[in-house]
């Protein structure tokens, strides 16, 4: 029988969950709306119409955040709503964050606001969007705006959302858009993401400043995952490894916190709006990838994965929460910087898995912490089950349970799990033994 020991994390951590609005909103108009249209692109046909209807029912799905005792809540703002068209500001819209805003508030949950959270407007779309050269400083105005009309409320501020899953998801692989598979456009889009991270907190930076006020917390939000060797004794597959860690984990990183465009995304020069642009790093993680020499990575092409692993829905993604904490004591070894994990779930109808998944998981989150990682908050992903961009609605990642067809809310066993967490600031050992004592958990924890 395994033996659990009580799990403390640090005064003032912060516990929530993560959504975004395209996945949850509904009645879009963006790049995503029309790439949904084309035959094949989405599992089963299905779009994001209605989503959640979280446009309509933020009230009601905030209201289940605070009954479950979450403390702060990450959302992103449809770009495409606040300007429809380049120049042009819907002031519905932007009455409407407001609101959304202000809802938090009212419960006593912190808004952490996200700035792009993959989708663009068609007017910035059939600009080249991110392969524009003067895409960053297309993208500043909206910051600005969004700074302007937030900026008397406590935020916490992220600019873009995984800037390496846009390049390689939607310029590389093509399952995004715009469908394309060209390693260097990949690169080019890397390179003009990093430079909207810094107009992004440039503007912000500059409104708090003209009105006076104290500076927020801003950070960019970036995809981790624990690139392994397929063969630990080959060292193909651990050079490998090691490369695609710096390619996909590191390189952006590094330009953000140092203010610099690093190779092979620039020629490391200094970018003067990246100067103080990351106060903390966000970080989202799910699962390892491994890698072998034996197969072309880039062209997509995997190993086998661990048939003795447990997986996420619809996604295939192996559960690995060791992996977890290699990247925290990286990320934390190499800058420096605090860390907030904006995301970490999984896509599944067992909701025991779920349980057994937020656990493990936040072991490895203690053990990082344990060992002086300076990490200040956890939010689960996310808070509602929602559309899973190409996999339509196949993979179900809710601590709340929607029935798409009456878009009822349920929450799972797991949200109350959490909320126990929440409440004791910790993870009891009696907690750990009702969920885990069956599960593969690594002794060290």
């Amino acid at each position: 029988m395994m033996t659990f020991k009580d799990l403390h994390f640090p005064n003032g951590f912060l516990w929530g969950s993560a959504a975004s609005a395209h996945q949850t909103e509904g009645h879009n108009n963006n790049d995503w709306t029309e790439w949904e249209r084309l035959p094949g692109k989405i599992r089963d046909g299905i779009t994001s119409e209605i989503a959640c209807d979280h446009y309509n029912r933020y009230e009601e799905d905030f209201a289940l955040a605070k009954s479950l005792g979450h403390q702060v809540h990450r959302f992103s703002v449809e770009w495409s709503r606040i300007e429809p068209s380049q120049g042009h500001w819907d002031p519905k819209e932007l009455e409407h964050y407001r609101k959304v805003v202000e809802a938090l508030l009212a419960r006593d949950i912190q808004p952490m606001v996200t700035l792009h959270h993959f989708t663009n407007p068609l007017w910035f779309s059939n600009q080249d969007a991110w392969l524009n050269p003067e895409s960053p400083e297309l993208f500043a105005p909206y910051c600005r705006k969004m700074a302007e009309l937030l900026c008397d409320y406590d935020i916490i501020w992220n600019t873009i959302n995984e800037p390496m899953v846009v390049a390689v998801a939607g310029y590389l692989f093509g399952e995004f858009p715009p469908g394309m598979h060209d390693y260097g456009k990949a690169l080019t889009v890397a390179k003009h993401l990093l430079m909207a991270h810094g107009q992004a907190a440039t503007q912000i930076r500059e409104v708090y400043e003209e009105r006076g006020l104290e500076q927020p917390q801003i950070a960019p939000v970036v995809s981790v995952s624990y690139f392994m060797p397929a063969d630990s004794s080959n060292e193909d597959d651990i050079e490998l490894a090691q490369y695609y860690n710096e390619l996909y984990n590191h390189i952006w990183t590094r330009g953000a916190v140092t203010g610099t465009l690093p190779e092979p995304l620039g020629d490391g020069s200094p970018y003067a709006p990246l100067q103080q642009s990351t106060d903390f790093i966000g970080l989202n993680y799910y699962s390892r990838i491994l890698v072998s020499s034996e197969v072309d990575f880039l062209a997509g092409e995997e190993p086998p994965k661990d048939p003795n692993l447990e997986r996420c829905e619809g996604l295939d993604w192996e559960v690995f929460p060791e992996g977890y904490y290699h990247v925290l004591k990286e990320f934390w070894e190499r800058y420096s910087v605090p860390i907030f994990l904006t995301e970490n779930g999984i896509g599944t109808s067992d909701d025991s898995l779920r349980c057994r998944y937020i656990l493990q998981h936040l072991q490895q989150v203690h053990r990082a912490i344990s060992e002086g990682v300076d990490i200040r908050g956890y939010l689960v992903w996310s808070l509602t089950d929602n559309f899973e961009w190409a996999h339509g609605y196949s993979s179900h990642f809710g601590l709340v349970e929607v029935d798409y067809q009456t878009l009822r809310r349920q929450p799972r066993e797991s949200a109350y799990m959490f909320r126990e967490i929440i409440e004791n600031n910790g993870i009891s050992a009696e907690l750990q033994s009702k969920y885990l004592q069956a599960a593969h958990t690594p002794q060290d924890c």
